[in-house]
């Protein structure tokens, strides 16, 4: 038993290491979600992008639907009308949006997540 010689030495690295795990965990605590919601919504989109003609006869029927669906998310703090460009073609159709969402990474520190994506569907 050597008790009476430890030093304790190591601890400080333990602690540092233990504060950047926390840390992490934190930030991907308030990331994930807004992954997971953007990636859940582009679905979506790829699910409304197929939506036939006499469905949504209009681009801005498509922008309606968009919308619905970003609202009954509650992305609508993110994402606008201005956030779609639709553009449908004889036998496709082309959705693709564009937005940034702010997250807290830590306490004090914001971080902005930019996301772009495009869906190319053909019309049913």
């Amino acid at each position: 038993m050597h008790s009476r010689k430890e030093r304790g030495e190591g601890k400080l690295g333990g602690i540092i290491a233990l504060a950047l795990i926390f840390g992490a965990a934190y930030a991907a605590w308030n990331v994930a979600p807004a992954y997971m919601d953007h990636y859940d919504f582009v679905d979506k989109i790829n699910e409304i992008c197929r939506t036939p003609k006499y469905k949504a006869p209009t681009e801005d029927k498509i922008i309606e639907m968009l919308m619905k669906e970003v609202r009954n998310r509650r992305l609508d703090t993110w994402i606008g009308p201005s956030s779609f460009k639709v553009n449908t073609v004889d036998t496709s159709r082309r959705i693709a949006l564009t937005y940034e969402r702010e997250v807290q990474l830590l306490p004090g520190m914001k971080k902005k997540l930019k996301f772009d994506f495009t869906s190319d569907q053909p019309l049913i």
